[in-house]
């Protein structure tokens, strides 16, 4: 009769699975899943079983285990350790990204740097240029002048 109120209890459990725990298995030697119950006589109450219970078209195990005390904290502190892993390798996912956004912005500053040093020359030389014409500007007008000057002489001493 226990067997019988075992496996009704069971029929009436939780659809939705847990994690499983990695050394309890169902008679199909797969990793038995923790689920809560959903019956009346024992409203969640943990009990490991098998995981293709309740799944369409796949063949499954009648395998059947209260996990009261020690299993439950365990297999909690196995999902816990499991999702504490899971953490951890996203954030070393996210450092070894943000190391290549580092990586990728430090070499777009020195390009930066390196065309404002270029800018930087090219403002020089057209100083230059312009100080230069500036130059050639005042002498030709000097020259002109200058000219202006000598052909206004000879032409009133002459």
């Amino acid at each position: 009769m226990s067997s019988s109120s075992s496996l009704s209890s069971s029929m009436s459990s939780s659809l939705f699975p847990k994690r499983t725990l990695g050394q309890t298995h169902c008679f199909c030697k797969v990793d038995a899943t923790l689920k809560y119950s959903s019956t009346r006589r024992n409203p969640g109450r943990p009990f490991l079983g098998c995981p293709k219970y309740n799944t369409e078209g796949l063949p499954y195990c009648k395998f059947f285990k209260w996990a009261d005390g020690n299993e439950e904290i365990e297999f909690r502190l196995q999902e816990r350790n499991n999702e504490l892993l899971r953490k951890e390798n996203e954030l070393e996912k996210m450092m070894d990204d943000v190391e290549k956004t580092k990586t990728e912005l430090r070499k777009r500053v020195d390009e930066i740097e390196k065309r404002e040093l270029v800018v930087s020359n090219r403002e020089k030389e057209l100083l230059e240029q312009q100080t230069e014409m500036r130059r050639g500007r005042i002498l030709l007008r000097l020259y002109w002048g200058f000219l202006f000057v000598v052909v206004c002489y000879l032409v009133l001493f002459k």
